[in-house]
């Protein structure tokens, strides 16, 4: 591997972001490098490739995001001049020390050297030293795993842990189960919860708990009979009408309108009395 070892400022229009695609973004930790770059500046350089017209990134994606967003010219940079290949193994090298990179994100680049640059399991372990089981394992995660799960994990939407529980569902459902998870807006434990029942139950019967998994995630307390009973009647009622409302049409909405307005007055009226009394 040629590697330049002095450190230079280089554009950050003039980077680009093909290897993006195996790191998975998180919103929090780009939060918090836009508050690290703005108090303290850039710490350490990152890392880019030289290519034509420009520079790959290999390693700093949160760095460039960050400057981006503050409007930045330049970032410190070392450049190194390596083969698609070695970029790749790269990517997981330079993060094992930090331990920085996930086993979805590791995943996601041995599945690429594997399917796109045609490497057997075992030269993908020699590259990288590691064993052909290491190789094997994550590889196998990824592709159980539909695209869209992939995609949705990709962009942040569904935490490295649930896609790992998902994973564990046939392919043809879990963009359903992702959706009612991210509709929900669980928790990763809650998301365990919801995952877990749905393998221990008939695969036919997944589309009708998935219609209201809240009755599962989220189930009745043992309240008396009574006003207790009612309120939580209530809640699920809402929850009800709120997506019957979501799968109108326009016209149907329209057809509606009375009710519709009706049925907000009550319920601000409710909400209005129970908050005083909490």
């Amino acid at each position: 591997m040629k590697e330049h070892l002095c450190i230079e400022e280089i554009g950050v229009s003039e980077i680009a972001e093909r290897y993006g695609v195996f790191r998975i973004v998180n919103p929090r930790a780009d939060a918090a490098m836009v508050k690290s770059i703005q108090k303290y500046g850039q710490i350490s350089p990152v890392v880019c490739v030289r290519a034509e017209g420009g520079y790959q990134m290999i390693d700093g994606f949160k760095r460039l995001r960050a400057c981006r967003r503050l409007d930045k010219t330049t970032l410190r940079a070392k450049t190194m001049e390596v083969s698609g290949r070695v970029c790749k193994a790269a990517i997981i090298q330079l993060n094992l020390s930090g331990r920085s990179i996930s086993e979805m994100e590791e995943a996601l680049v041995l599945q690429s050297l594997y399917r796109e640059d045609g490497l057997t399991q075992v030269e993908i372990a020699a590259l990288l030293g590691r064993d052909k089981s290491w190789v094997s394992r994550r590889i196998s995660l990824i592709e159980r795993l539909s695209e869209e799960v992939q995609e949705d994990i990709q962009l942040g939407l569904i935490s490295v842990m649930t896609g790992r529980d998902l994973a564990k569902l046939p392919r043809g459902n879990q963009k359903e189960a992702a959706d009612a998870i991210l509709k929900r807006h669980y928790s990763t434990r809650e998301a365990a919860k919801l995952i877990g029942y749905l393998l221990s139950r008939p695969r036919w019967d997944y589309s009708a708990i998935l219609a209201r998994p809240w009755e599962v995630v989220e189930p009745r307390e043992p309240w008396p009979r009574g006003f207790g009973a009612k309120l939580i009647s209530f809640r699920e009622v809402c929850q009800t009408v709120l997506e019957g409302f979501n799968q109108s049409s326009p016209e149907r909405r329209t057809s509606l309108y009375t009710l519709i307005h009706l049925a907000i007055g009550s319920a601000e009226e409710v909400a209005k009395t129970l908050r005083a009394e909490s």
